[in-house]
């Protein structure tokens, strides 16, 4: 029997208005940290979790100053133009979508600011350097489970867990099996398991 999977909706759409809310549950979710969000109007929303957040924190999504904001925490959405050079940020927002930076763990950079053209030179956490206008929305911080990437699975298996299935190459089969198994690899076109061309018009 197969095991039924959960979906998440998250609330990545910063809206232009002042609102205030608090986590009130952390919990993980495929390799993330997320967290269930209270507003002041009673709604709930899912939203990532930014590292170093905790249970209670009260957080703001803010399109004002710095000097009107209600603090200055990791989590907060704010507009990347309000934010001073070389500050961190992720989960980037751009036409109400979220474009960079949502992986677990990364986050970018701002390199340059440039008020003449409302531009901001950012950091990606691949290391490229882009233009991104300064009107997105971003979170202030780095994504939560930044040790992410210093996890061990150990055996192929594992990531069944996740949905992903461990594939054996046709080659490594035997002649019943496969068409490409026990050592009959010829010049003659890929197929698949039951024989039909897989590259034939490539």
């Amino acid at each position: 029997m197969r095991k039924k999977k959960k979906f998440i909706f998250l609330d990545n759409n910063s809206v232009w208005d002042n609102r205030l809310y608090f986590v009130s549950k952390i919990f993980n979710y495929r390799k993330k940290i997320y967290s269930l969000q209270k507003h002041i109007g009673g709604s709930f929303s899912y939203s990532l979790l930014a590292h170093g957040s905790t249970v209670g924190q009260i957080l703001f999504s803010s399109n004002l100053p710095q000097k009107f904001w209600y603090n200055n925490l990791p989590g907060n959405i704010v507009i990347l133009r309000y934010l001073k050079k070389y500050s961190i940020f992720f989960n980037l927002s751009k036409k109400n979508k979220c474009v960079y930076s949502k992986a677990a763990g990364t986050f970018c950079q701002i390199k340059d600011i440039n008020s003449d053209f409302n531009l901001c030179k950012i950091i990606l956490p691949s290391g490229i350097i882009k233009l991104i206008s300064s009107d997105c929305f971003v979170k202030i911080g780095r994504c939560s489970n930044m040790f992410n990437k210093k996890l061990v699975y150990g055996k192929a298996g594992f990531m069944k867990f996740f949905g992903k299935k461990p594939k054996v190459r046709g080659v490594a089969k035997n002649p019943v099996d496969h068409p490409h198994g026990g050592r009959t690899k010829t010049n003659s076109p890929e197929v698949s398991p039951w024989g039909w061309v897989t590259k034939k018009n490539k």
